[in-house]
């Protein structure tokens, strides 16, 4: 998870941490001691946010992506590779976007494999959606070669997916509020998960959904 810290007038800092959960069902959780488990961004890049990870298991070793924007460039998404998945190792941008088309900072990053292509969505700030790209993921570096929007109704953000028991890759996303606050805290909740989705190639190259 994204550990946030912000001391008095200085800036935030968002660094990730790791916490476990034991023989409860993943009810109760306990932080790792030693957090944060990468105690800075990559080194040579000014970044504009550090956060939102998504990890994997790749030929014996963890991987890890992270959502990111470099200053005047774009959204970024860097690659972490792990024996334990508490001491990390800084690999590489895996794709970097321009951020005139792309915005400035890629949130929550989900890279799988879908058929015998590679997928990588990302929620873009300020765009206020998500984008998702097809494309090819050789030696930890992803190639897009295909872009569209997941949902463009204006609420869905943010998706994460997995694979189920049946091989099918299922994506949920986050629906934002189009209440104002006023009427979210006299309904005492606000937001909701979307519907699941199951994601397929499709064959003019875009990302199919059911």
């Amino acid at each position: 998870y994204t550990g946030v810290r912000k001391d008095g007038d200085g800036p935030r800092v968002e660094l990730p941490c790791l916490a476990t959960s034991r023989d409860d069902d993943l009810v109760t959780w306990e932080k790792y001691p030693g957090n944060p488990v990468i105690t800075s961004p990559p080194p040579g890049f000014d970044v504009l946010g550090f956060r939102d990870h998504g990890v994997w298991r790749e030929d014996g070793a963890w991987y890890q992506v992270i959502g990111s924007g470099i200053v005047g460039v774009g959204g970024t998404v860097f690659l972490y590779r792990s024996a334990d998945l508490v001491h990390w190792e800084y690999v590489h941008p895996i794709c970097i976007g321009d951020r005139k088309a792309t915005g400035d900072i890629w949130e929550c990053p989900d890279l799988f494999p879908l058929g015998d292509r590679h997928i990588l969505t990302v929620s873009p700030i300020p765009l206020r959606k998500t984008l998702y790209f097809v494309g090819s993921f050789r030696e930890h570096t992803f190639e897009p070669q295909h872009q569209g929007v997941v949902d463009d109704g204006g609420y869905f953000y943010a998706p994460q997916s997995f694979t189920d028991d049946h091989g099918r890759r299922i994506m949920f996303g986050w629906l934002w509020e189009g209440r104002d606050v006023s009427q979210q805290r006299a309904a005492g909740w606000a937001g909701v998960m979307s519907l699941p989705r199951v994601l397929a190639p499709r064959s003019d190259g875009a990302l199919g959904m059911q």
